[in-house]
């Protein structure tokens, strides 16, 4: 059975909770979280990989950077 995740929105950006099995990642929820990777959604409703940060707090701060100055 699939395993749904922890995912965030901020404005534009996804915040997907993920962790590592033996084979591959997998999303996870943000207690399990190993790392959190950052996604853009696109127009066409695509995903676009930005970064991944070790931390919630850190992706966090990555999304809202733009939105500060």
């Amino acid at each position: 059975m699939p395993q749904k995740g922890f995912t965030a929105i901020v404005n534009k950006l996804h915040i997907h909770a993920m962790r590592n099995t033996s084979t591959m990642e997998v999303q996870a929820r943000q207690s399990e979280a190993q790392f959190f990777d950052v996604y853009r959604r696109e127009p066409s409703g695509s995903m676009t990989f930005l970064d991944r940060k070790f931390s919630f707090d850190s992706a966090l701060d990555y999304c809202l950077a733009p939105t500060l100055h």
